[in-house]
């Protein structure tokens, strides 16, 4: 594995938005993964393939924190904590976990951000991040299967200002392709949309959330974790994790 600049990788999400870290992240790890979501998605696709929550034909789905999808060698990886950690300060809350996927017949979303702003009444106040997203394709991401698009350095501005200037051309939106093992450090604060999956393979991103711990969002999406796995974990991930709900009986 290549030795990571942390420094740097800190710089680029507050510069550009993001950082990739090309072939960080275990390829059978990844795998056996996606085998696990086929069944989860499956049977989402069952209760809600007309009724798409992210767009037409546009999923996203609620991962649980059990083997294989949550493993450590994601959740607890040095290098990702380290530059979270330096952008969010040394407590961080993992939030939720959850897989984005667009599918044959997807389009264009709306460019957006994933937060509201905390301060409404101040579109115009520069805030540093509060809330950072680790994702991970379980396939490669060509321009063909719906890759991301980011507008760099757009959270560095009041989200009228960075709309205005997106369609004026100054921030042109780039298509992220990444391959399996790449692994993403993202402010969602920066705009960005999904693209059209042309393929007939859907492309699956994991991603779980980093926020400060003075921050709480009222989810309904987050799975429990089984009080018998959890104590299993390394001190470090029972910190990270102390926020979900815990199921009692597993």
């Amino acid at each position: 594995m290549k030795s990571i600049d942390i420094q740097e990788c800190i710089r680029q999400v507050r510069q550009d938005g993001y950082c990739i870290l090309r072939g960080h992240f275990p390829v059978h790890a990844i795998d056996a993964c996606h085998a696990a979501w086929r069944p989860i998605a499956d049977a989402h696709l069952a209760e809600h393939a007309d009724n798409p929550n992210r767009g037409p034909n546009r999923h996203y789905i609620p991962l649980p924190f059990r083997p294989p999808l949550y493993n450590s060698a994601f959740f607890n990886d040095d290098a990702i904590l380290a530059i979270v950690k330096g952008i969010l300060g040394e407590q961080v809350i993992v939030d939720g976990f959850a897989s984005d996927t667009p599918f044959k017949g997807s389009v264009h979303q709306e460019i957006h951000a994933d937060l509201p702003e905390l301060f409404p009444e101040r579109p115009d106040l520069i805030l540093p991040p509060h809330i950072l997203v680790v994702n991970w394709p379980f396939v490669d991401v060509t321009t063909e299967n719906g890759p991301f698009q980011i507008a760099e350095g757009t959270h560095l501005l009041p989200k009228s200002e960075a709309l205005t200037r997106i369609e004026a051309g100054e921030f042109p939106l780039k298509s992220l392709l990444m391959k399996v093992g790449d692994a993403m450090v993202r402010d969602p604060r920066c705009l960005h949309r999904g693209s059209p999956n042309l393929t007939d393979t859907p492309r699956v991103q994991a991603g779980f959330t980093l926020l400060r711990p003075w921050y709480r969002r009222h989810r309904r999406d987050r799975n429990p974790i089984a009080r018998s796995y959890l104590e299993t974990l390394s001190d470090r991930e029972k910190s990270l994790l102390q926020r979900l709900p815990v199921d009692e009986e597993k």
